[in-house]
């Protein structure tokens, strides 16, 4: 059995993945036209009031849940002033994806 090597946290990735809410939030996320504008400038990430327009949910829910998918390597974070940001790591993203691409050609073998 050969042992791939991995430099994402697999198992906080999918555990952050389990919940609907935590997928919602990511799929919000790899979306850059609803990324924010400050001034007329692109920010590169949507801020947690604009997520919690999008999904419904309270502030307060919609923050821990980025605490959860920021932990797990999923999401990066830009704070201005006094606004924070939020953002999809794809990098992270195409990582798990190469890992079961893997996984499922030793498994096809």
């Amino acid at each position: 059995m050969r042992v791939i090597d991995v430099t994402v946290d697999i198992d906080a990735a999918f555990k952050a993945l389990a919940d609907p809410i935590r997928r919602s939030l990511l799929e919000a996320l790899t979306k850059t036209e609803f990324y924010c504008h400050i001034d007329g400038e692109e920010v590169n990430g949507i801020c947690v009031q604009d997520l919690s327009d999008m999904l419904e949910l309270p502030q307060s829910t919609v923050s821990r849940h980025l605490a959860i998918l920021r932990h797990a390597g999923l999401v990066g974070h830009l704070q201005k002033g006094v606004w924070h940001y939020y953002f999809c790591h794809t990098n992270v993203v195409r990582d798990i994806q190469a890992w079961l691409v893997s996984l499922m050609k030793q498994t096809a073998q």
